[in-house]
């Protein structure tokens, strides 16, 4: 009773970087190793999943299979499924691996900057936290990925006490925009930045000097990237897959960019607060350097959702830590007027988000005593179905549960449903050669002309479509005519063609 009155500190000073790791790796292990066994918790994964498979099979993004994301963000899964082979559990490992490194530089980078291991500590631990709970970001994402390079990049930007600092953050940042490429915009700004304060302090002459090696840091991964394409004599193909067709994402409604700030209102709101909070307290310097650049990281990720017109919750992993670092050296600056015993408080906030993953552990368990294998979803159990029901398919349609690909070995019937809601992204057919000019064309030829053996859909319609829509009313009436329904899996639909 006394402990729950009093709290208890921890000293944080003893732990070595490798303990602070592994409590870090433990604690991201615990989160996030229930979410191992499940088929798909975002769309986009199950796509990289796809796009790695393709490469480690020796087809370099984009030619055979196409997404919208910078090719070092199929890197990661390539390489995991060529040591490992099909293994979520690999996949899923080494993300919680990367976010436990990216949480080791959260703390180096809080310490630093704040003087306080515990800061530094806690600024880790909550990187793991909103990157592992909420919402929908329990799988690998290329935020995750982007940020295991982004993090550590601004690690050697702020540290920077030699000029090959300077240019590994560069690299690091160059990493980073080719796994995601928005993080242009704050990488953009942080260089402007750097660029500024070393005009100020030293001269026109170190401003450019610095800035060079910085700008060239960045451009070493971009380049790395291009060389096979080169090679391959397909340039052609990088530069509209990676560069011209993200232009082209969104349609140009300002409608959407409004959303996206709508959206973003809350975190806007949020960091007004901190720069609120700082200007009072002083807990930065007055045109501090770091600080500056924490703020010009804030303001280039906000940037690059609102010009993009789209704002997902997983987008979010890239602005935790530029809020993060902040508000952990505000709080830790503000004198509590009574004295706060925050060990009980820290432990009931610890239980509350520790609720979906425990959800998580009993759903598993009851699988376990059942008797049933702990890999779940409908993405798992309809290709198994498949495989166990039809053998060797000819070809198979997934407009849901597309991981459903890989536990099939087949590939999408085109490049444009690689991901399937591209199909409905028709600005984006000319970036990849496609011949038919829109979604109805797209649905015919698959439909008509690849012929695929099995469909696989929910509601006997394409999801993510307008139930009236030209492509709905023409797929409605070819499962209706040339399909028959052969089982529901949870909410998925399994049918195959009539011979």
């Amino acid at each position: 009773m006394n402990l729950l009155k009093q709290g208890f500190n921890i000293n944080y000073s003893p732990l070595k970087y490798y303990q602070i790791f592994l409590i870090f790796l433990g604690v991201a292990l615990f989160i996030r190793f229930p979410f191992f066994f499940r088929d798909y918790i975002d769309r986009d994964e199950s796509t990289f999943i796809l796009m790695g498979q393709s490469w480690a099979e020796g087809h370099l993004p984009y030619t055979a299979l196409w997404d919208l994301k910078p090719p070092l963000a199929f890197f990661f899964f390539a390489a995991i499924i060529k040591i490992f082979g099909k293994s979520f559990i690999a996949i899923r490992l080494a993300g919680t691996i990367g976010i436990a490194v990216t949480s080791l530089y959260m703390f180096r980078i809080g310490d630093r900057l704040s003087g306080k291991r515990a800061v530094g500590f806690w600024c880790g631990m909550l990187y793991i936290f909103l990157s592992s709970l909420f919402g929908n970001v329990q799988g690998v994402m290329t935020e995750h990925l982007s940020m295991l390079f982004a993090v550590p990049a601004f690690w050697f930007l702020i540290k920077a006490s030699r000029k090959w600092h300077i240019f590994l953050a560069g690299a690091l940042f160059g990493i980073a925009a080719m796994t995601k490429l928005n993080l242009a915009y704050p990488i953009l700004f942080i260089g402007l930045g750097l660029m500024f304060f070393e005009y100020r302090e030293k001269g026109i002459y170190t401003s450019i000097q610095k800035g060079f090696l910085y700008g060239t840091g960045i451009l070493v991964p971009v380049l790395l990237t291009i060389i096979p394409y080169y090679i391959d004599g397909l340039l052609w193909v990088w530069w509209e897959s990676v560069i011209l067709a993200p232009l082209h994402y969104d349609t140009p409604d300002p409608a959407n960019n409004i959303d996206a700030f709508v959206d973003l209102l809350p975190f806007i709101g949020i960091a007004a607060v901190l720069i609120f909070l700082n200007s009072r307290k002083r807990c930065f310097p007055k045109r501090c350097r770091n600080y500056t650049y924490i703020l010009l990281a804030l303001a280039g990720t906000m940037f690059s959702f609102i010009q993009s017109g789209e704002m997902n919750s997983h987008y979010l992993i890239q602005l935790y830590p530029y809020l993060i670092l902040p508000l952990a050296i505000i709080v830790s600056h503000i004198k509590w007027p009574l004295k706060v015993a925050y060990t009980p408080f820290v432990a009931v906030v610890l239980l509350l988000i520790q609720f979906e993953p425990i959800r998580e552990y009993c759903f598993l368990g009851d699988r376990a005593l059942d008797g049933k294998s702990l890999y779940n979803g409908e993405g798992i159990e309809v290709p198994k179905y498949i495989n166990t029901h039809f053998g060797n398919v000819q070809s198979v349609f997934f407009l849901e549960n597309h991981i459903g690909y890989w536990l099939t070995n087949e590939d999408p019937p085109t490049k444009s449903v690689t991901h399937p809601s591209n199909l409905d992204r028709e600005q984006l057919y000319p970036f990849y050669d496609n011949p038919r000019k829109n979604s109805v064309e797209e649905i015919r030829y698959i439909c008509s002309v690849i012929n695929p053996q099995i469909i696989v859909t929910e509601k006997g319609k394409i999801p993510f479509m307008k139930d009236d829509s030209p492509d709905n009313i023409y797929f409605k009436n070819i499962l209706a005519t040339q399909y028959r329904f052969i089982k529901r899996i949870g909410e998925a639909e399994i049918y195959s063609r009539i011979y």
